[in-house]
């Protein structure tokens, strides 16, 4: 993630991927995908407290400052309410090893890549919202988003292309 123009804009996307096949190998293949963008994204956080650390509060310039709603879950909806969550892709892989990604009744995957950016105390936050949904008949991606941030919409972009590669099956519920 470089630092690229991002222009404010309400961003509010939502893709329906309801006639895909959720199986463990794609969704596993998702959530190390997201994982890996917010662990780019905790790193950038790192680095710029790092290059800030050495200047006064209104000297520092800030790219990706710490915001509190950055995360990343996987909430895997079990039968008998017995529910898991997971922070990141070893948490879920060792979920799915245990066997509790079978006859789930949803999982939902929630990419938070909130972070501030501006300069001394005129700081702006810029939220940044993914969320999959897995629910039987009803499979959702949305998005999000305060600005429109070049980076954010390669996210988006990677997230769809994954979408796409899940096996079709249409059905009398959902045709597409």
């Amino acid at each position: 993630m470089d630092e690229n123009f991002s222009s404010q804009a309400v961003i509010n996307n939502e893709f329906d991927y309801s006639n895909i096949v959720p199986n463990v190998e794609m969704i596993s293949y998702l959530v190390q995908y997201c994982d890996q963008v917010y662990k780019q994204l905790i790193k950038l956080v790192e680095e710029d407290e790092e290059k800030n650390k050495q200047f006064k509060s209104e000297y520092k310039e800030w790219n990706y400052k710490k915001s509190y709603g950055q995360q990343f879950k996987v909430f895997i909806r079990g039968k008998n309410y017995n529910n898991i969550t997971c922070k990141d892709y070893s948490q879920f892989m060792s979920a799915v090893n245990g066997g509790n990604l079978n006859a789930t009744n949803g999982v939902d995957i929630k990419l938070c890549m909130d972070f501030f950016r501006g300069k001394g105390e005129n700081i702006v936050e810029h939220e940044n919202s993914f969320t999959m949904s897995f629910k039987p008949y009803d499979i959702t991606f949305t998005r999000k988003s305060n600005y429109n941030d070049p980076n954010m919409n390669k996210i988006e972009e990677q997230i769809n292309l994954i979408f796409k590669q899940f096996p079709v099956a249409n059905s009398i519920f959902c045709n597409k």
